[in-house]
């Protein structure tokens, strides 16, 4: 009797230690802006979304911008205008959709 009760206790855990929970993941955003949760998004897909202008202003600053001033989008570009370490007029050129950075000008002057 024993022998039947501790069998059917092993086959009821064995049936339920492979089922897999579905993955909760989510990714942290820290930027001027604060703190906030990008959940994962199964839809997501970064080249047919393109990015946004957290992103932009996100990969101008991975290229020396120290303050940015403004972001604009013109068509298939984004545009990041700011300064630089040394208080410099920078201007940086993204692509909308790939985020890759297109050019970077810094103003020899005060403006470009």
């Amino acid at each position: 009797m024993l022998k039947k009760i501790l069998v059917a206790v092993a086959l009821s855990a064995s049936t339920l230690a492979p089922t897999a929970l579905p993955a909760a993941a989510q990714q942290i955003i820290i930027d001027e802006n604060g703190v906030r949760i990008r959940p994962d998004d199964p839809r997501y897909d970064m080249y047919r979304r393109g990015i946004d202008r957290d992103d932009a202003r996100r990969i101008a600053r991975r290229e020396g911008m120290r303050r940015v001033v403004d972001v604009d989008r013109r068509g298939r570009t984004f545009v990041v205008r700011g300064e630089d370490r040394r208080d410099r007029p920078m201007r940086v050129t993204i692509d909308a959709r790939s985020g890759r950075v297109l050019d970077v000008d810094i103003a020899r002057g005060r403006r470009f």
